[in-house]
């Protein structure tokens, strides 16, 4: 029993002969005292000390309820407590302890069947509410759940709208398994990150990729992204290759430069790179542009630099440009997602926890975007340029974050100049050129039987707004709005107006929801208003102290079976699905380790030199010539580690 690490409780039975029994009466059913022993064999606890003891401590089902609402929001123990001791009066009236508050926890823990399996009926109750809920996952070896995939209804709602461009990477540290998470993620019609799904995953292999982005393609109906970005992942780039032949993939720009810092350190050398990977040069130019860069730089034979040549049309402009990527050139948007989804889950949350507390940032989201859509519709902004019809009408169809934009190649329409246009038949090609720049020009090309523009600069194909070469054929027609074929409708204001008004005409309504709205708002009303009346005078005190228990005990009579079902807001769940194996990825970092991933720190014997205890406690006594029996040195996190690695032969199980 030496090597306890934790005190043994403090003995509380004494055989104590203090009793008090209590009988009923055959006759008339009342009860009586029929034996009452009033001598005790210890001393007896002072009367602020009684609410201590564990007969008087009960944690009431309003406390729990309010207990659960405070923790979905990421509010701690301690901090809850406070608020119940504020709302109480003071600490001394709280019928519990924080300690009651963690067994209350740790009870509805194990009922759960694990966390997986809690996990798994929090996303099966969620589908109740939303018939488009989906989510897939995989076990492996042990039956361990390897990898998580889901996504809401809204989440492929936005999909449908804003899904021709994808953006996604894996963060870490999220969990106390560190399996990685994937937020697959775009650009909605405000500029703002919106969430399409989410994954966990054991290992970054190309399997568990492919498996991923094959359930995130069944998630939304077998619709394709048309543009990726992502980093330079291998596992990652062959499996989009496999799932998403036909989508254009780019690298990111920033992943980019920093490789290219690391791998030749040279700062000349990534000056020249980022310009010839941002520039807007034609194709001939930015083989000229690299192969001067190439030569100055003496980087020809470095592999690094020939690989990154072979896939220049991954992340080169002048390769790039016509493709639609929405404005996005690097997963920095990523990166801001995954600092936001900080604020809301810890590296000790389990996969309910993450699961919980990520729909709440995605809540924080969609809440901003709701923000947004507001000041789109409020107000018309300032008129700035000196084309007021064309800005007033423009201002109506974008939203306000894309309209600012837009208004910026209104303010540079005075630098451009149409010097020629060509006319033949429905055609007519408007050769247009910049403000002391003879030696480059632009070529529009309108149909006027289509009502189409074309310009060569492909702004519109790959942003999606008209560029300032057609603003000036536009003016130059004395053209008051733009054209219906120049309005991109993923950036308009009725991007949503159609899922808006489905939205309402069928909402969805949770009955827990409801059920915890109800007594939030029955809280509130009799802190606020009933309690402060009620105490002010001793009578009505008393009298509404009676009402209220009397009236309490009728509608638990009442509506006790009711209440009770209605207490119970979970799906039957017969699924054996164990909690997965800790993993070490790539961005563990120190401090980040899977639970047993890590061997403990132990302490040495400083008289024996084992591992294991301290000087004080070895059983050998202090003596530096006794020693004691050697202790294996084991560290679990080698066989962990290797089992979680493999990456084992799967089951895929779907609901």
């Amino acid at each position: 029993m030496h090597h306890r690490k934790r005190e043994h409780k403090v003995v509380t039975r004494c055989g104590c002969p203090a009793e008090m029994r209590i009988k009923p009466r055959d006759s008339t059913g009342k009860w009586y005292v029929s034996r009452f022993v009033d001598n005790h064999n210890h001393d007896l606890l002072p009367a602020k000390f009684v609410e201590y003891l564990p007969s008087h401590r009960k944690i009431s089902d309003v406390d729990i309820v309010h207990l659960d609402s405070m923790r979905q929001v990421g509010i701690s123990i301690p901090k809850i407590y406070e608020s119940i001791a504020a709302q109480a009066g003071g600490f001394n009236r709280v019928s519990f302890t924080k300690r009651d508050m963690y067994n209350e926890v740790r009870r509805q823990r194990a009922l759960q069947n694990g966390d997986v399996n809690a996990a798994l009926r929090a996303l099966a109750n969620a589908s109740r509410i939303d018939d488009r809920m989906f989510w897939r996952y995989e076990v492996g070896v042990g039956n361990h759940m390897c990898d998580l995939f889901w996504s809401d209804g809204r989440s492929q709602e936005d999909y449908k709208l804003f899904g021709d461009v994808l953006a996604f990477d894996a963060t870490y540290g999220r969990n106390k398994y560190n399996l990685p998470v994937i937020v697959f993620s775009g650009v909605n019609h405000h500029m703002q990150t919106c969430v399409f799904g989410t994954a966990m995953v054991s290992c970054e292999s190309q399997s568990s990729y492919v498996w991923v982005l094959t359930k995130f393609l069944e998630c939304m109906g077998g619709k394709p992204p048309t543009a990726v970005i992502t980093d330079g992942d291998r596992s990652m780039h062959i499996a989009i290759q496999q799932v998403f032949p036909e989508a254009h993939h780019r690298l990111c720009a920033w992943h980019l430069i920093r490789n290219a810092t690391t791998n030749v350190c040279n700062p000349r050398f990534t000056s020249l790179f980022r310009h010839c990977m941002l520039a807007d040069f034609e194709v001939e130019e930015f083989e000229m542009h690299w192969q001067a860069m190439v030569e100055e730089c003496g980087t020809s034979d470095h592999e690094w630099v020939k690989d990154l040549y072979t896939k220049k049309s991954s992340w080169a402009t002048a390769y790039i440009r016509g493709s639609f990527f929405a404005g996005i050139r690097t997963t920095s948007r990523c990166e801001s997602l995954h600092a936001k989804l900080g604020r809301f889950v810890e590296k000790r949350y389990g996969v309910l926890d993450f699961v919980t507390n990520f729909q709440r940032c995605v809540d924080f989201l969609r809440d901003n975007e709701d923000e947004l859509e507001f000041r789109s519709s409020y107000g018309t902004p300032v008129i700035q340029t000196q084309f007021p019809e064309l800005e007033k009408s423009d201002a109506l169809c974008y939203t306000r974050e894309i309209f600012v934009r837009y208004r910026e190649s209104l303010k540079r329409l005075v630098r451009v100049t149409i010097v020629e246009c060509i006319e033949a038949d429905d055609i007519c090609v408007y050769i247009t050129q910049k403000y002391r720049r003879p030696d480059r020009t632009w070529n529009v090309t309108q149909n006027s039987s289509q009502d189409t523009f074309h310009c060569t600069c492909l702004r519109m194909e790959s942003f999606g707004l008209p560029c300032v070469h057609i603003i000036a054929v536009l003016v130059r027609l004395d053209i008051t709005s733009l054209p219906n074929s120049l309005v991109l409708p993923r950036w308009s204001k009725i991007a949503r107006m159609d899922l808006c008004r489905d939205r309402v005409c069928n909402p969805h309504i949770d009955p827990e929801a409801t059920y915890r709205a109800r007594i939030r708002a029955l809280l509130q009303h009799c802190k606020q208003r009933f309690a402060k009346v009620a105490c002010m005078r001793e009578e009505d005190y008393k009298t509404y102290c009676q009402k209220v228990v009397h009236e309490t005990n009728m509608l638990e009579i009442k509506n006790g079976l009711q209440c009770q079902a209605t207490s119970t807001h979970s799906v039957p769940w017969e699924g054996g699905v164990k909690d997965p194996i800790g993993v070490r990825t790539k961005g563990t970092g120190r401090g980040n380790e899977p639970a047993g991933s890590r061997g403990i720190k132990r302490r040495r014997c400083s008289t024996c030199g084992v591992l294991g205890h301290r000087r004080t406690r070895c059983p050998n006594g202090p003596t530096p010539s006794r020693q004691c029996a050697q202790e294996p040195d084991i560290h679990p996190s080698t066989e962990t580690f290797e089992t979680a690695s493999l990456n084992p032969f799967r089951n895929d199980t779907t609901f």
